[in-house]
């Protein structure tokens, strides 16, 4: 059993930790009105915030929702200002004891990871075997359980009021879509995403030493073993299944199970990976040039300023230009936008 921490509230109220969470969730969001109206009063907001958290009385306002239609149809969740801060302060104080028992190939949402490290694993151990078995979970955010994710949380943290503050978090959730499952985390969260790698940490041990997989990446919910025997990945595909279905109550999403020799390119995060050469999967290079023309066409109409087109383009030619795309990419300087697939 790993060892509980306890006496933290105290670190998560005081000044220090509010005013460092408030600066954190203030980045690139200064031009947005709730933002800049925080800031104008910001000490007196952080010391009302501070008082209603040492006091019990804190309680969260509901998500505003709105739709994002690509890469799929999702409802994204928006909490105000005040509530980010307070995802933020929680955050600081109990990620590090997270951290130190989180496994290295886990690479979503934490510091000196990401995407970009994520497919290049999956490129390192596409050399090492030859064989993978890429997985995804279905509805993965959506059946998140919460009793579950709080014994999870209180394996390592036994702070009773931050237990609490992240019960009060999740419920947050079911009172503002005015239901009472407790099931199910809201996208675009802060604290969504951590407490996601807190719910499938144990699944990465499970894979890493109970079925004994060196060759292994997850990030978020899509994870890939890799292994020198295609027999011991049906087999063990089994037990992932149950071991989902009974400990986490989810589920693997059958359409998404690829089995396949490593030479074939294994799909992963909108790349195609192979041992010696990355690629940007079609329907991402399509969207990523569709997605250019659109913010062009809205500069050149006013609609947007040169700062936002600049960050969505340069966002969109880091995706491409990780990738092996030389040639694509200087079509694209050149200004045509029209290419061939890279598949």
């Amino acid at each position: 059993m790993p060892k509980r921490v306890g006496y933290l509230w105290e670190k998560l109220t005081s000044w220090q930790n509010l005013y460092l969470a408030y600066k954190n969730a203030c980045k690139h969001k200064k031009s947005k009105y709730e933002t800049a109206e925080w800031m104008f009063y910001c000490e007196k907001n952080l010391w009302e915030l501070q008082k209603e958290l040492i006091n019990g009385n804190y309680r969260p306002q509901p998500y505003r929702y709105f739709t994002i239609k690509e890469p799929k149809e999702r409802l994204i969740s928006v909490a105000v200002f005040r509530d980010r801060l307070v995802h933020h302060s929680l955050i600081n104080v109990i990620e590090p004891y997270f951290e130190s028992i989180f496994i290295k190939d886990s690479y979503a949402t934490r510091k000196g990871k990401g995407l970009h490290l994520a497919v290049l694993a999956v490129q390192k151990y596409s050399r090492q075997y030859p064989w993978f078995l890429k997985l995804d979970i279905e509805k993965f955010f959506n059946n998140i359980d919460h009793n579950i994710l709080l014994k999870l949380i209180s394996s390592k943290i036994k702070d009773p009021m931050i237990i609490n503050l992240c019960s009060i978090i999740l419920k947050n959730q079911n009172l503002s879509m005015n239901h009472n499952e407790e099931i199910g985390l809201p996208v675009g969260n802060l604290t969504s995403q951590f407490f996601a790698n807190i719910y499938l940490n144990q699944l990465d041990h499970y894979i890493k030493q109970n079925l004994g997989y060196k060759g292994y990446v997850r990030y978020m919910d899509d994870f890939i073993l890799f292994s020198e025997n295609k027999d011991k990945l049906k087999s063990d595909l089994l037990l992932i299944k149950y071991f989902l279905s009974n400990i986490l109550k989810l589920k693997i999403k059958d359409k998404s199970i690829q089995m396949n020799k490593v030479n074939q390119g294994i799909p992963f995060l909108g790349y195609r990976v192979f041992p010696k050469l990355i690629r940007v999967s079609n329907i991402n290079l399509k969207r990523c040039l569709q997605n250019m023309q659109k913010r062009e066409k809205e500069y050149i109409r006013g609609k947007i300023e040169i700062e936002k087109l600049y960050q969505s383009t340069r966002s969109r030619l880091g995706f491409i230009s990780f990738a092996n795309t030389y040639y694509l990419q200087k079509l694209i300087w050149g200004g045509v936008h029209k290419a061939e697939p890279t598949v």
